[in-house]
């Protein structure tokens, strides 16, 4: 079993809006994960974003944290949380669109699921083509940019560490 969601994958929708998970998804996770469920809500740049319960679960203590008296951390709930519903994949693996969420996705009759790592991007197949036609010469410069940024923020978690080290054995 992979661990995480990869790959680019189409499915249609039938006549109840629901799309068949496809099988190298659902098989990222355990059955007993698949039980739980999913949440879906608006994602970013046109999509949906689709999040294991777990993972929503952690994700949401985060965002729990953000003040309520920051107005970008209300723009930002209103516009993440509210739209959230739970779904679940019945026993043929299917997953149903909610009419609003087809709609703020620009969804019809086909969507794009696309591996995250711990969630699931789905797409309308016009806006995901869009997307990429104009966000591809972008790829290499934003992926370097932020493996730095990384690598850089490892570098400085590890320099804290080593220097707490120095301190416990100098003592008191």
């Amino acid at each position: 079993m992979t661990q995480g969601f990869f790959g680019t994958f189409s499915a249609p929708l039938d006549e109840k809006n629901r799309a068949v998970l496809p099988a190298r998804l659902r098989e990222s996770l355990s059955s007993e994960r698949l039980r739980e469920g999913f949440m879906i809500t608006q994602g970013f740049e046109g999509c949906l974003v689709m999040f294991p319960r777990d993972v929503w679960r952690e994700l949401t203590g985060k965002i729990q944290e953000l003040p309520f008296t920051e107005p970008h951390a209300r723009l930002f709930k209103r516009f993440f949380l509210t739209p959230a519903l739970e779904v679940s994949i019945d026993r043929v693996g299917r997953v149903t669109l909610a009419d609003f969420h087809r709609q703020a996705a620009s969804i019809d009759r086909e969507v794009v699921f696309n591996g995250m790592g711990d969630h699931l991007e789905i797409w309308a197949p016009a806006v995901w083509k869009k997307y990429r036609a104009e966000n591809a010469g972008r790829y290499e410069a934003v992926a370097a940019s932020l493996l730095e940024s990384a690598a850089a923020q490892r570098r400085e978690r590890e320099a804290g560490r080593r220097e707490g080290a120095e301190d416990d054995r100098e003592g008191p």
